[in-house]
């Protein structure tokens, strides 16, 4: 049976909704109950989130409550042909890249090209085998999961990017308005990294950064989502972790940091640096993720005013 959507009102349920969020979600859509219930065991058992809709009408709608990972989509539909549904969704820039993989009765060539220029990712032709559905599925999210982590890690630190860092931190947050969970948020930022440019170029610089890039992915947990923001700024999401839990972590960050050189051997120089820390953790009151994201930045940047005029230390080796 499927992974149908849950109660909101069942605190219980958050763990479910936790479970969704690491999980691909496969939207089937169907208008043939036994098809549908075939398709969605093997796909459940496959280890994927499945969800159902059983008219075009309520396909559309069912993608913009839940954003899935993927459609299966049957393109002859009483109320809306699956074209349609797909056309639909291209309207939408939020929508348009969800693969689509296509079910028909017709195997024919001008009709798959036909869906082929809706931007789709593949066709199954009926009658099909349950088992060749969980292939093509697991081959067009693998593909999907591969060009994703090209387009979400920064080029330099190998982190993930900033763009990933808001689809994570939107996710997040409606986790935690729905179920009144907790999490929390820091920004970092590298003080004075600017001089250190202009004194030994950019490519010091960059060294610095892939070295504090470094010391974050160790500091922190695997659970944690570590992002190079942009510039000298990062930013770090911890999933179900309070105030206090946040700060033991970005202590023991600022201690290593503080306590530690960064050598330049070619240069007979060794620079010992510090970073600026804005942490803040999810409560009700926060009307939207920007403004949380705000807050965060805001006292990061109370902060480095606190250090405002200190000097990153240089010494010759």
């Amino acid at each position: 049976m499927a992974n149908e959507e849950k109660n909101p009102e069942n605190p219980e349920e958050k763990v479910d909704e936790l479970e969704i969020a690491r999980k691909a979600k496969v939207l089937v859509v169907v208008d043939d109950f036994d098809v549908m219930e075939t398709l969605s065991t093997k796909l459940t058992m496959e280890g994927h989130i499945v969800f159902q809709a059983s008219s075009g009408r309520e396909a559309i709608l069912k993608v913009e409550r839940i954003l899935p990972d993927l459609i299966i989509l049957d393109i002859a539909m009483p109320d809306m042909d699956g074209m349609v549904v797909k056309a639909e969704l291209n309207r939408s820039p939020f929508f348009s890249g969800i693969p689509v993989i296509f079910l028909t009765g017709v195997d024919d060539l001008l009709h798959k090209l036909k869906g082929f220029s809706f931007g789709i990712d593949d066709y199954i032709t009926k009658p099909y085998d349950s088992e060749e559905v969980a292939i093509r599925v697991s081959s067009v999210l693998n593909r999907r999961k591969f060009y994703e982590e090209i387009s979400m890690t920064d080029g330099l630190t190998g982190l993930h990017n900033v763009y990933y860092f808001q689809k994570q931190l939107t996710q997040l947050f409606s986790i935690a308005k729905r179920y009144k969970s907790v999490f929390s948020l820091a920004v970092i930022d590298v003080d004075h990294l600017k001089p250190i440019n202009d004194t030994h170029g950019h490519i010091v610089g960059n060294y610095v950064l892939k070295e504090i890039a470094s010391i974050l992915q160790e500091t922190t947990r695997k659970s944690d989502i570590v992002t190079r923001y942009g510039g000298d700024e990062f930013a770090v999401i911890f999933p179900e972790t309070g105030r206090e839990g946040v700060e033991r972590v970005t202590k023991r960050l600022e201690e290593r940091i503080n306590s530690m050189y960064f050598v330049l051997k070619d240069k007979d120089v060794r620079l010992r640096l510090s970073i600026s820390i804005g942490v803040v953790t999810y409560n009700d009151s926060f009307a939207t993720e920007d403004k949380m994201f705000e807050e965060a930045d805001a006292n990061m940047y109370k902060e480095k005013n606190i250090k405002r005029g200190d000097d990153t230390h240089e010494e010759r080796l």
